[in-house]
């Protein structure tokens, strides 16, 4: 069969179900439609604000094609550790940090040594309240590149606010400082540090 024709059948699919979606839990919407003469069998016949009427905390419709479509390229291509680190940045971006562990997770078993994504794994896994896991991303990064200054921040961040150990954050700051003393989010996280309650009485010491 030709790639072309594969396409355009795979985004029918992804067009007709999230039609689907929005059919199912859009009541008052269809009400009013049906009483204008209107139907619902496209999203190309969607109204321009249909975006209003999506339920609470759903992606907006481009979003939701796209999320589908890249969904879609992981779950075709389950070796392709490169397709399931696609769909879990587009997640991480939309702040969907429980999705995009699982594909973060995904592509790492299948690229264990991808260490922008162990970084972003574990920023997610701080987001939902997985201190320790984040810790140990974090940590295996630094195994394999002991000065990766976005570990050490987001590491230093974690243990200031996901463990309250000011003094373990403050340790990490210092490396990090002294590894790469221009890093962008050095002076954000210094504040960060002045700004917690004392570990032991002491104010942040450069």
């Amino acid at each position: 069969m030709r790639r072309d024709l594969v396409l355009t059948a795979s985004l029918f699919v992804v067009i007709g179900f999230l039609a689907g979606y929005i059919y199912t839990n859009q009541a008052q919407w269809r009400q009013q439609r049906a009483a204008s003469g209107g139907r619902v069998s496209s999203l190309l016949e969607m109204p321009a604000d249909i975006e209003a009427e999506l339920p609470e905390g759903h992606p907006p419709i481009d979003v939701a094609r796209q999320i589908m479509a890249l969904r879609q390229e992981a779950e075709e291509n389950p070796e392709d550790a490169a397709a399931a680190f696609r769909l879990a940045e587009l997640l991480f971006e939309l702040e969907r940090f429980a999705d995009a562990i699982f594909w973060y997770q995904r592509g790492l078993a299948l690229e264990p040594k991808n260490l922008e994504a162990r970084i972003a794994l574990g920023a997610c896994l701080h987001q939902t309240g997985s201190y320790d896991e984040a810790i140990a991303q974090f940590n295996t990064v630094l195994e394999l590149k002991p000065n990766e200054s976005y570990a050490l921040y987001h590491l230093a961040l974690t243990l200031l606010h996901g463990k309250q150990d000011r003094t373990g954050a403050e340790r990490i700051y210092k490396r990090l400082r002294r590894v790469n003393p221009n890093f962008a989010g050095l002076e954000d996280l210094e504040h960060q540090l002045a700004a917690a309650p004392p570990a032991s009485g002491g104010r942040l010491r450069r």
